[in-house]
């Protein structure tokens, strides 16, 4: 078996395809690592300055922030990547300036009116949804940080469709967390204010969000002045909207765990909550640094009909995926308790949690690219249907499992969710395209 391996090994190495995942990914990998570390350091200043009850007040309100921002993007993200990477490709910069316009033009005013509607409801939110009226400042504090993380996501995603990797794994993982960590640092020299940690995150996407603005259109106009007039706004909100449904249904089923269990039980529950799904994303960040470049290129062999070129760039992926997280999953799961204790002694307690998030993501990185390879070759429909699905049934298990058993019922309402959603996708993927994938070594 290791003699076969080994072949595999070296007909793999000599396919250019393979090389460029390799090393395309590996350098997203190593940005996104530092992204895990500035954001593992902003999380830590939070959780011994302020205490888990803070973190988790800071939780619950980025929580609602993300799930604003998600129905301001309207769907142009994800939209972007795939409308960008074929006019990059063609050399059509005039239709990217036309593109890049129109998403600014629309997604400016809705997110303005999102702040505003968070700002002005967060009493109500507070104190009717999460039944913590303490929660009203942290919230209002967030409402400015809608349009700016709106920007933040469009921003990234256009730096995925131009193939600029590096630089969309910094503006994704590093870039608001390395600002949010160096501003709060700087603020706690001369305060203590619990709601410091907040006023930090929004500035920090206040920084990225006007810097990644001025490098995209710094990026289109050193190649064009000229904007097309090809694409109707409501085509593009057309094309965009189930990329939003099946978006928002993906992260709000993430989020919502969070949010049942702020209802239901401590500000401290939720803060550890937060450091188990931020110590389980480690086991995702091949997957993720893969995805980064790999959606554009999904993308273009479908648009040229490659069906052999996208099954065998499939299987190179799911290889890398594979054997790239195996390490990373025994890791964790081994030194649970070790790495929850760098948090502080009452975070060791979500050990147990921890795990059962972990059989979850293995799902996750088992399945492979689902969602990419169906929002980049048409079925963003599809996608959102399962996603609609699975996300329904995520609602009912945290509803039934959070109230009796707290953190860890909100793990395993998540757990199921990512074994749905994953599993459906792959059976999907393999009846409609008879594309595998995962890799199965055996």
């Amino acid at each position: 078996m290791i003699k076969k391996f080994t072949a595999a090994a070296k007909t793999d190495f000599r396919d250019k395809n393979f090389r460029e995942i390799i090393s395309g990914s590996a350098a997203t990998f190593f940005i996104r690592l530092l992204g895990l570390v500035v954001g593992y350091a902003f999380t830590y200043i939070i959780s011994r300055y302020f205490g888990s009850e803070v973190l988790g007040a800071h939780t619950l309100s980025v929580t609602v922030l993300m799930m604003f921002s998600v129905m301001g993007r309207l769907g142009m993200d994800t939209h972007l990547v795939r409308s960008f990477s074929r006019d990059h490709a063609d050399g059509r910069w005039d239709r990217i300036l036309e593109v890049y316009k129109k998403t600014l033009l629309l997604i400016i005013p809705v997110g303005l009116l999102l702040s505003a509607i968070l700002y002005f409801t967060s009493e109500l939110i507070a104190t009717y949804i999460f039944k913590k009226p303490f929660l009203e400042p942290y919230f209002r504090v967030i409402s400015f940080g809608v349009l700016p993380m709106i920007l933040r996501f469009i921003n990234s995603e256009c730096y995925r469709g131009f193939r600029r990797n590096k630089e969309y794994a910094y503006s994704q993982n590093v870039g608001y967390f390395l600002y949010a960590t160096i501003i709060l640092g700087a603020f706690l020299v001369f305060s203590k204010n619990e709601l410091l940690p907040n006023i930090a995150f929004v500035l920090s996407l206040v920084i990225l969000s006007i810097s990644s603005s001025f490098l995209i259109f710094r990026m289109i106009f050193a190649n064009t002045n000229i904007t097309s007039d090809e694409y109707p706004l409501g085509l593009m909100v057309s094309n965009s909207l189930p990329m939003l449904f099946a978006t928002s249904m993906l992260l709000i089923s993430g989020w919502i765990n969070t949010i049942i269990l702020g209802v239901y039980s401590t500000e401290s529950e939720v803060g550890i909550y937060s450091v188990i799904l931020k110590i389980s994303t480690l086991s995702t960040f091949v997957l993720m640094s893969i995805n980064s470049i790999t959606a554009p290129r999904f993308a273009q062999l479908h648009a040229k009909e490659n069906h052999s070129g996208l099954k065998q760039y499939i299987s190179q992926i799911a290889k890398v995926i594979f054997f790239s997280s195996i390490p990373i999953f025994l890791f964790i799961i081994l030194f649970r308790e070790w790495l929850l204790g760098l948090f502080g002694d009452e975070f060791v307690g979500g050990a147990d949690a921890l795990l059962v998030t972990m059989i979850g993501q293995f799902f996750n990185v088992f399945a492979g690219s689902v969602g990419a390879i169906l929002n980049m070759t048409g079925r963003q429909v599809v996608f959102r249907n399962i996603l609609f699905i699975s996300t329904i049934i995520n609602i009912i298990a945290c509803f039934i499992f959070i109230p009796s058993m707290g953190m860890m019922g909100s793990a395993i309402a998540g757990m199921i969710f990512m074994a749905t959603w994953n599993l459906i996708s792959m059976i999907y993927i393999k009846y409609k395209y008879n594309l595998r994938t995962y890799f199965w070594p055996f």
